[in-house]
């Protein structure tokens, strides 16, 4: 039974692993930017659901809304300043050059949220914070529940939208070749804006999930490289297995916790992404993707 409670904790851990990934895994698989400052923007985003709910009490999930209308205006005044004009250059160098952008955007999120909320630890404590539900023996936590199934109505909204849509399908075609889709008379650089946009919108739930956890401006490097091990072991682009690759990481740590103790919960899974790069660095779960 403890290895079955070790393994609940792992999907729940999972599951945020995914909604985190999401972003990085958007914005590269259609515009090939490699967007390492997505974990600093979480961690804003969580710092706006922590102030809401300080403020006007406003409960972490039901900010999802308003975080991601605020994400979305911060991903389109950020790719109009710094983003939009790495489109002329070729893939490879698209990708250095968003990475030092990106790096350079880590560090001034970073010191502005201490300046604005200084370094200091927070978290969002709600009514429900540390209550579980008992199942058979197992410790299920409401906000881990919550948790698994924010994450798969998120998948599985973003999945419809870029399948089932017009614009969704402009932004397919345009991650394929982007000179056909012009061709056949898609706006392209008015795709690349929404979809960087959208890369960033789409961290409002994980934002609102890791308020309830522990915040600090200092931990979106944490997250960020949670994404990016995401991104390998699902394969580069293939958003669908976003969320079965998370699953898969936040197993491998608990079982990992259940063996040989918490200190070693990082190792793991940098072991598997290790092994992951050097016998299958197409990814775990190569299949068909999203785009």
């Amino acid at each position: 039974m403890d290895i079955l409670q070790f393994a609940i904790y792992g999907l729940i851990n999972g599951a945020l692993y995914g909604m985190v990934a999401l972003g990085l895994s958007l914005a590269y698989g259609i515009m090939g930017y490699l967007n390492v400052a997505q974990g600093h923007l979480i961690i804003l985003g969580a710092y706006g659901s922590y102030w809401l709910f300080r403020i006007w009490g406003v409960d972490p999930f039901l900010s999802i809304p308003i975080l991601m209308i605020i994400l979305f205006i911060i991903g389109i005044i950020l790719y109009m300043a710094v983003y939009s004009w790495l489109l002329k250059f070729q893939v490879i160098s698209r990708l250095k050059s968003s990475l030092l952008i990106s790096f350079g955007l880590m560090l001034v999120f970073e010191n502005m949220a201490i300046l604005l909320w200084t370094a200091d630890e927070r978290a969002v404590t709600t009514f429900y914070s540390g209550k579980v539900a008992d199942i058979f023996g197992l410790r299920l936590p409401y906000i881990g529940l919550g948790t698994i199934g924010l994450a798969i109505i998120v998948v599985v909204a973003l999945h419809l939208f870029l399948t089932k849509t017009y614009f969704g399908k402009a932004i397919r075609a345009t991650a394929q070749d982007w000179e056909a889709s012009q061709l056949m008379g898609i706006n392209v650089a008015r795709t690349y804006l929404v979809s960087f946009a959208l890369s960033i919108l789409i961290a409002a739930p994980a934002a609102a999930v890791i308020s309830m956890r522990v915040i600090s401006p200092g931990i979106g490097v944490e997250w960020t490289n949670y994404g990016l091990v995401l991104v390998i072991l699902a394969g580069v682009g293939n958003i669908n297995s976003i969320l079965p690759a998370g699953l898969f990481l936040g197993l491998i740590e608990a079982i990992s916790v259940y063996l040989v103790g918490a200190p070693y919960t990082g190792m793991a899974g940098l072991v598997v992404f290790v092994l992951v790069l050097l016998f299958k660095p197409q990814g775990l779960f190569k299949g068909r993707a999203a785009l």
